[in-house]
Parts: structure tokens; C-alpha cells; sequence
């Protein structure tokens, strides 16, 4: 007997034969969907002037300002300044946090020492210790680096705390069984598990990193995004206002988007 060749497609787990997904589809759909909604619902509020032209500006006028801005060499020094706090108060929390994470997941008794203080500093406003950090570290790049640092720290913490700890005990008693060393038993089963939990904290810390860096642009800075909203929040510039908010959610959807392909990257090597 022959041996029949298999020539019916391979079938995905979502039913189809490669290529997108529907759901992924659907979702695409209706993401845009969404967006022509709340662009449509923007222009129609803003023509009709049901609120005030001081607080909401129409779109096409945003986008025009934000071509302006763009080409006259207004917006890129801003967004570079604000980019650069965020990003390394973004990868000076994530350091500390896995750093310190590691350590209080192997040192119970530090951890349970510690940690408390580090929950109660989560309870103080950042905005209003903002003023006191920049008092102590001027009006440069340190302040708002350490205040994006502060906003971003914990989520990573919390996160890599549970990783490295909140792992099967069959697992750990097999790999002590083989004799596996610390470190084995830390590279290969702590930190892949901990991936998992360390991975979506990213996310969450990027947001709070750049939120971090714009209230140290407003409370004392010289440039950046942060600084000029405020600059034109008192002019009364109000389509500038909307254009550099958009500039940042531009970034914020680059940022989620390396975070999202460095994350698929790691688990396909992982």
C-alpha cells in the first residue's frame, strides 16, 4: 500500500490555512472602526462648537499644526528631550528593579524587612515631591530621569519578585534532585518564568517612565514636550497643545511596539 501524501493544508489554531488570523482581522477592523468614530465624534463636537474652541480644537486643524511644528524645527527637539528622559529613566528602573527583585526573591527575610518601606513610598505623590527633587538636582536631564526612574520602578519590581519566586515546587525539587546548581536552577527555570511576569510590567513601567518625565518638564525644564504643552497652554495655543500630545502617543505606540517584538523575540529564544 502506498502511502497517501498529505496535500490538504495545514490548519492554524484559529482554522485557517496560514496568513492572519480572522480574529486578528476583526480586530484590525474594528481598531479602525474606533478610530474614525472618536475622529468623527471630534470634528462633528469641535463644528458645532458645543465646547469651548479654548479647550477642544477641530483635528484638521491639529494635524496642520503638527505638519508646521513638524517642519519648522519646533517639534523634534522637544520630543528628543522628552524621549531621551524617558528612555533612560525607563532602563535605569528596570536595572534597579530586576536587580533588586533578584535579591529580595533569594533573601526572604531582607525582603520581608524592606519591602514594606518600599510599598509606603509607592503612596506619595510623585507631582508633589516633583518640586523637591528638582531642588536638589537642578534644572537639567537628572530630575526628570529620576522622576520617570521612580514612577517606572515598582511595576518591574513587584512583577520580578513573583517570577523568580512563584515557581512549581515539583520543578524546584526535580532540578535539586539532578543536582542542579543555583545558578543552573536560576537560568534555567527562575528566569524564563519570571519572563512572563517581568514582560507585561514593561509595558506598564514605559507608561509611567514618560509620565514621570512630563511632570519634571512641568514642574522645571527648558525644553521637551511637557515644557512646551505648558508654554502653549498659556498662550492659548491650543491646536499646538493637541499636536504634541499626539506626537506622544506616536511614541508611546513605538515603545509598545518594540516591547511587543522584543517580547516575542525572547520567548522564541527562550
Amino acid at each position: 500500500m502506498t502511502a497517501q501524501l498529505d496535500t490538504e493544508p495545514r490548519l492554524t489554531r484559529t482554522g485557517q490555512s496560514g496568513g492572519p488570523s480572522r480574529d486578528g482581522v476583526m480586530s484590525a477592523i474594528l481598531a479602525i472602526a474606533i478610530f474614525v468614530g472618536i475622529v468623527g465624534t471630534w470634528q462633528a463636537v469641535a463644528a458645532a462648537k458645543l465646547v469651548s474652541p479654548l479647550i477642544l480644537a477641530p483635528p484638521g486643524e491639529v494635524v496642520a499644526v503638527l505638519f508646521r511644528l513638524a517642519g519648522d524645527g519646533t517639534l523634534w527637539p522637544n520630543l528628543l528631550a522628552t524621549v531621551n528622559e524617558t528612555l533612560l529613566g525607563f532602563v535605569v528602573a528596570v536595572v534597579a528593579a530586576v536587580l533588586v527583585g533578584s535579591v529580595f526573591a533569594f533573601f526572604p527575610i531582607l525582603r520581608n524587612a524592606v519591602y514594606p518601606y518600599i510599598l509606603i513610598s509607592q503612596t506619595f505623590p510623585k507631582v508633589a515631591i516633583a518640586p523637591l527633587i528638582v531642588a536638589a538636582l537642578g534644572y537639567g536631564l537628572a530630575p526628570k530621569v529620576v522622576l520617570a526612574a521612580l514612577l517606572a520602578f515598582f511595576p518591574v519590581l513587584a512583577n520580578t519578585i513573583a517570577g523568580l519566586t512563584e515557581v512549581s515546587e515539583d520543578e524546584v525539587s526535580l532540578f535539586r534532585a539532578m543536582r542542579a546548581s543555583r545558578w543552573q536552577e536560576l537560568r534555567y527555570l527562575r528566569v524564563p518564568n519570571a519572563l512572563a511576569f517581568i514582560f507585561p510590567a514593561l509595558n506598564s513601567a514605559a507608561v509611567l517612565a514618560l509620565i514621570g518625565a512630563i511632570v519634571g518638564e512641568f514642574v522645571a525644564a527648558r525644553e521637551g514636550v511637557g515644557y512646551a504643552i505648558a508654554q502653549y497652554t498659556v498662550t492659548g495655543e491650543v491646536a499646538a497643545t493637541y499636536a504634541m500630545l499626539i506626537a506622544l502617543s506616536a511614541f508611546g505606540l513605538v515603545v509598545y511596539g518594540v516591547l511587543s517584538l522584543a517580547e516575542r523575540l525572547v520567548r522564541r529564544v527562550k
